[in-house]
């Protein structure tokens, strides 16, 4: 069984882009191992100046891959890189024993 890619949306309140790209991750979920997690960057000073208004901004396992729009085939692909990425993924693969690669 694999490891699930966490998938972080930084968002900010009535941002209808982070709820698009929130309910493909939510679609997503049924298909590959992931784990959600939405954050409103409003109230955190930080997130703010560092986002401000490139929200939706989509982490997979902490690392940014995307801001604004987001299709459902940019997320899958960059999920399933994100999970191939970690070192255990190609030490199993080379003994014949990869997780599924859904």
């Amino acid at each position: 069984m694999s490891i699930p890619v966490r998938v972080t949306i930084l968002s900010r309140d009535d941002c209808h882009l982070c709820t698009v790209v929130y309910r493909i991750a939510l679609h997503l979920r049924s298909e590959v191992s992931i784990e959600i997690c939405k954050v409103s960057i409003e109230g955190d000073r930080v997130l703010m100046d560092r986002y401000g208004a490139r929200v939706p901004v989509v982490l997979l396992d902490e690392v940014e891959h995307f801001a604004g729009a987001v299709t459902e085939g940019e997320l899958r692909r960059a999920i399933k890189k994100a999970r191939w990425r970690r070192p255990i993924s190609r030490i199993l693969s080379r003994l014949g024993s990869a997780p599924n690669r859904g």
